[in-house]
């Protein structure tokens, strides 16, 4: 779809596949930086405007009400190449420790302000990489909609995500522990010093691992 900056007049084209369904959003003109709000993918001839609850709000996948307006201005669809690996963030206590990890490791990085924010950002957009605080949002991990988002998800699309889990009780990198939690990695809040080195070899097995196994589905005609 083209959408055309209202104030330099540039022509952005935004694909298809990167249309938020039955939502208008915004994006940041990279001319001139003026915002852009886009909604001509809701406009169709002959049709009437698409209906909104009468309290403006949307039921999420877990269970939770969010007020779609919250996250309005801060949520910019942002067009990233195709080889790029995104990254979640949600550990605000540990943020700057994660965010050069990741960025040392070449991923583009995101925030959330909250589980609810997460989960909704989650909706719109595939990231590799989810960094989770077990007490993020001030929920504990069982009552945290980001987590039980993750668990619940169909295993074709977990297996393509990593998560990362950081914790006060973890054993860094127990390969039980987070097996019991269906995470990928638990990294201990004292091991913060060490997270390049735990990423370096948790992603590269994991990746490893991964690969063997799709090359085994292709082998047998399922992949």
């Amino acid at each position: 779809m083209q959408v055309t900056c209202n104030e330099c007049q540039k022509s952005i084209n935004i694909p298809e596949d990167k249309l938020p369904k039955d939502q208008a959003f915004s994006i940041t003109c990279p001319g001139c930086k003026n915002k852009i709000k886009v909604d001509q993918h809701l406009k169709t001839p002959n049709s009437p405007p698409p209906s909104v609850p009468q309290q403006e709000e949307a039921l999420d996948t877990v269970g939770m009400v969010m007020n779609q307006e919250e996250f309005e201005d801060d949520d910019e669809l942002v067009i990233y190449d195709e080889n790029d690996q995104l990254a979640l963030i949600l550990d605000d206590t540990n943020q700057s420790a994660w965010t050069q990890a990741l960025e040392n490791r070449d991923f583009k990085i995101q925030y959330a302000k909250s589980p609810e924010h997460a989960v909704h950002k989650m909706k719109f957009t595939h990231f590799h990489f989810v960094a989770l605080h077990e007490n993020f949002g001030d929920k504990d991990l069982g009552n945290n909609p980001v987590y039980k988002t993750l668990i619940q998800m169909p295993m074709v699309t977990r297996r393509n995500i990593f998560v990362a889990l950081m914790g006060s009780k973890f054993k860094t990198l127990n390969n039980m522990q987070a097996f019991q939690k269906s995470v990928n990695v638990v990294i201990n809040e004292k091991d913060l010093d060490k997270m390049e080195d735990v990423l370096k070899k948790s992603v590269s097995e994991n990746e490893i691992f991964y690969k063997v196994f799709k090359e085994t589905l292709h082998s047998m005609g399922k992949a």
